[in-house]
């Protein structure tokens, strides 16, 4: 089935959203001139409005567009996530004030393996790992999927520390 060029450009919107830091609706318009599709402005806010994306605050103090999306995991780490460390059974997972609660819903939805809970305050999120795996894991887990490396719900490969050596099951 054939879609319209109007779904084929909402669908390069969300992609190119989900894959940058996208700040404004002119980028966005540049972008997708970039990849052959014409657009306006007005036609451009049309389409964000009609996908239900909205500008949000990243780590990094900038606004940007965010796709919301089910899976969406790498997108919300790679936005909010300013660091991922790891103690004993725990991942620790600092963000923005504000956004542990939405980082820590989305972790909870991904169910991810080896992962058996979040708490969350407002600008920190404990990840509990599994009784069999460490929080090392689990932190190395979740810098891969915010790396954009793997699907959440897959195995990551193991990361060695800075001084550690290669990292080992």
């Amino acid at each position: 089935m054939l879609r319209s060029r109007r779904e084929q450009r909402k669908e390069l919107i969300r992609e190119l959203v989900a894959a940058r830091a996208v700040c404004s609706q002119t980028e966005l318009v540049s972008l997708l001139a970039q990849h052959g599709v014409e657009a306006t402005q007005a036609t451009v806010s049309r389409d964000l409005d009609e996908l239900g994306i909205a500008k949000v605050r990243a780590a990094d103090g900038r606004l940007m567009y965010a796709v919301p999306e089910t899976g969406g995991l790498g997108q919300l780490l790679r936005q909010f996530a300013l660091g991922i460390a790891a103690s004993g059974n725990l991942a620790v997972v600092r963000t923005p004030p504000g956004a542990a609660g939405t980082v820590a819903s989305a972790i909870d939805a991904a169910a991810l393996p080896g992962v058996l809970a979040t708490v969350q305050g407002d600008d920190t999120l404990l990840v509990v790992a599994e009784e069999d795996r460490t929080g090392r894991q689990v932190a190395d887990l979740l810098a891969t999927v915010k790396d954009g490396e793997v699907a959440a719900g897959r195995e990551p490969r193991p990361r060695s520390q800075p001084g550690q050596g290669p990292a080992h099951d």
